[in-house]
């Protein structure tokens, strides 16, 4: 039996329509103001250049400023959180990456949960990585690399973008999985890694699909497989690094979040330009020509591929015993 008293009754439905409503005007209006993309990563890798081509492509659909403001620190942790702690009200996102998938496992504290903290818009793009040799390297392959690593343990230097970044664990991966063993050094992004893979200062680098095509088409270092299951086509004549070391594969990739709680009309009007942009013949081609690929993904399927790959990479992380306090 029901005691609450009329008056109640009227009183707490008041109270909610009072707070129901400024969401749902908010959303009617929205956006009113500029956008930021909070991009957890820094200026110039190939996840920043993708990101702002979808920055420009959200600006003209959603007929508002889209700015791109890039925060890398704590492998992508410091611009999650900001993204995280930020008004749900869809003028704050966050271009996620598989590091959100990586990170649950990999930090042993971590002050939100991506996957109850965060709202997926879509998933946009995935790529693989390359692996790139300096051109001193006496290995033109991965079986010639397998080998060299065998005769000298722990003499083959590789970089990474960071601590725990994708690359990282996909060389410790391939470590694992040949069983062989290569130091690492970390670098703060991608563009410190290469010089000083160019320079000879590091022998080995997994390299995203855009910067590697360059780099192999002017000499400055050579690749000697892709981490995706097939061919790319950037570079068509290098082979997937699983026909070598049977079963290895490594596939990252990138989508849109808000904070958890942003108004479901405005998370449905960023899905609907995101997907616009996907499909948008010239987007596409840029991708494929940097080696990544379409691949746009509605909410659910996004919250489906993350739930998943933090599963598959928390196996990973502690298989490799990779961790960061």
């Amino acid at each position: 039996m029901n005691n609450t008293s009329p008056l109640r009754r009227a009183l707490l439905l008041s109270a909610a329509v009072a707070i129901v409503a400024p969401l749902s005007a908010q959303a009617q209006n929205w956006p009113a103001n500029p956008i930021k993309i909070i991009a957890p990563f820094p200026p110039g890798g190939f996840t920043d250049i993708v990101t702002r081509r979808v920055a420009v492509k959200l600006s003209a659909d959603l007929k508002q400023t889209v700015i791109v403001d890039n925060r890398p620190g704590a492998g992508t942790n410091i611009g999650t959180g900001a993204v995280v702690q930020s008004e749900p009200d869809g003028y704050t996102l966050l271009m996620g990456t598989s590091s959100l998938a990586i990170n649950r496992t990999l930090y042993s504290k971590l002050n939100f949960d991506a996957e109850r903290d965060l709202t997926p818009i879509g998933t946009f793009a995935t790529t693989g990585y390359t692996l790139l040799a300096n051109p001193s390297l006496p290995a033109n392959n991965v079986a010639e690399l397998v080998a060299l690593a065998k005769a000298k343990p722990d003499e083959l230097t590789y970089g990474s973008s960071g601590n725990g970044a994708v690359n990282h664990l996909a060389a410790a991966l391939f470590t694992s999985m040949a069983g062989i063993k290569m130091l690492h050094v970390p670098y703060k992004g991608s563009q410190a890694a290469i010089a000083d893979l160019v320079g000879g200062r590091i022998q080995l680098f997994w390299a995203s699909n855009l910067e590697a095509a360059p780099m192999v088409k002017s000499g400055r270092a050579k690749a000697l497989g892709v981490t995706t299951r097939d061919p790319v086509p950037s570079l068509p004549n290098v082979p997937p690094i699983g026909q070598t070391v049977k079963g290895y594969e490594t596939v990252y990739w990138m989508g849109l979040y808000a904070p958890a709680k942003t108004p479901t009309p405005i998370v449905e009007r960023l899905t609907k330009a995101l997907a616009a942009a996907a499909a948008e013949p010239d987007m596409r081609k840029a991708l494929v020509d940097s080696g990544a690929e379409v691949v746009f993904e509605p909410p659910s399927t996004a919250r489906e591929r993350l739930k998943r790959d933090t599963e598959s990479w928390g196996k990973v992380v502690r298989e490799t015993g990779a961790h960061i306090d």
